[in-house]
């Protein structure tokens, strides 16, 4: 049986909590309507569906919230044959269902609302905000030839819902950091010498094979395996030319999913005796976790994303490092990358985000890398939970190298 199938209980339940989220969500940000237009999920799932939907639709479907004159009302207008479903989740006030098609149901119903704001799933930053197909938003403005411009994007509503973990949430994503440190300390025992990556990473796709689980992102690289000074790390599959070697270090980057939601942690081995770890490695990886740790203490609900990702980017570089080329943190749920805010510097590869707000109950990696001049790469990947006042670890973070002597 497959443990990282989220079952249909605990699923019911999170999007349970998310409706929940969504009335005062709506009421804060001033937005009196928000819906997902989809059809055909199978093949092009919005992403945030499975969060607050569950499941999938096979004609066009609007499911509507609407926060109006201080009433929360969520309706599903969805092809005859879907209706059903929907009704026996027992989550809508109101399920239409349709035979010959959805426009006059959906225009009936925004007529009716008259928001003055009509968000919808489009971004041009985040992925997890961009679920309307382009063919649909045409489809829309056909439908709704009076309201498109009406239309915002949506995902300031999605990066909160997204972001918000609920204590299901939270648990479960526990729960899979969990069980990838004990995957880790349970490989650290078969590690030798002279192994390659890619029969090091066959090690972890056994393990997980045995215990039900899958990998949280493509299989070909998680774990990343990195073995050695002269390997480049990135998001590449392990090669079997790198080798472990006495006096050289090991890493990964690794992450499962486990009951839908997933982990995503790295960590760093030395094949030898601890008193025999160089000093220049010794120096770089008190240098990489002394920067999460920094920007662990600074994080709280308030503070700009950019800010933290300054935080530990400054340090690194008042030590001598070159600063490391990526964003500090990303957030994990359902995705190892869950979208919405990123603990990045204001590049462009990152648009807009990093200016967004940390808020309570986000969960974020910390992760960075410094190289150094003759053993490569150090590089750590910590989650974090943020907290009314500052944060928590998931999980014990790694403190020195795990030795294979």
């Amino acid at each position: 049986m497959s443990l990282s199938r989220i079952p249909e209980k605990i699923q019911m339940q999170i999007i349970k909590e998310k409706h929940q989220q969504i009335r005062s969500i709506l009421q804060n940000q001033s937005i009196d309507c928000w819906f997902i237009f989809v059809r055909e999920t199978i093949a092009n799932p919005d992403p945030i569906m499975n969060l607050v939907i569950g499941g999938h639709v096979v004609w066009q479907s609007a499911f509507i919230f609407s926060f109006i004159k201080n009433e929360f009302k969520k309706m599903a207008i969805i092809g005859n044959f879907d209706a059903e479903k929907e009704k026996q989740k027992e989550i809508w006030d109101e399920v239409i269902g349709y035979k010959e098609g959805i426009s006059p149901f959906l225009q009936e119903i925004i007529k009716k609302l008259n928001p003055s704001k009509i968000a919808v799933n489009y971004s041009e930053d985040d992925v997890i905000s961009d679920g309307l197909s382009h063919g649909m938003y045409l489809k829309l403005c056909k439908i709704l030839p009076n309201y498109h411009d009406r239309f915002i994007s949506a995902s300031t509503i999605i990066h909160a819902i997204k972001g918000r973990k609920t204590k299901t949430e939270a648990e479960l994503i526990t729960q899979a950091c969990e069980i990838t440190e004990r995957i880790n300390q349970d490989i650290s025992k078969h590690l030798k010498i002279g192994m390659s990556e890619v029969e090091i990473q066959a090690l972890f796709h056994k393990k997980m094979n045995q215990m039900g689980l899958d990998e949280a992102w493509e299989r070909n690289s998680c774990p990343s395996v990195d073995a050695g000074p002269e390997k480049v790390f990135g998001h590449v599959g392990p090669s079997a030319t790198f080798k472990t070697k006495l006096g050289h270090t090991l890493h990964n980057d690794f992450g499962i999913k486990y009951q839908g939601y997933c982990s995503d942690l790295q960590r760093m081995w030395f094949f030898g005796k601890e008193n025999e770890i160089p000093e220049e490695l010794h120096d770089a990886f008190n240098v990489v976790k002394n920067a999460i740790l920094k920007a662990a203490e600074f994080i709280k609900p308030g503070v700009i994303g950019h800010a933290v990702d300054n935080i530990a980017r400054d340090y690194i570089k008042s030590m001598g490092y070159d600063e490391y080329d990526h964003a500090l943190g990303h957030q994990v749920g359902t995705n190892a990358h869950d979208g919405g805010l990123v603990l990045a510097p204001l590049w462009e590869r990152y648009g807009d985000i990093p200016r967004g707000i940390v808020e309570e109950n986000n969960i974020f990696t910390l992760e960075l890398d410094v190289k150094t001049q003759n053993f490569g790469t150090v590089s750590l990947e910590e989650i974090i939970q943020v907290t009314q006042y500052g944060c928590r670890f998931l999980i014990p973070p790694q403190k020195k190298f795990i030795t294979i002597s």
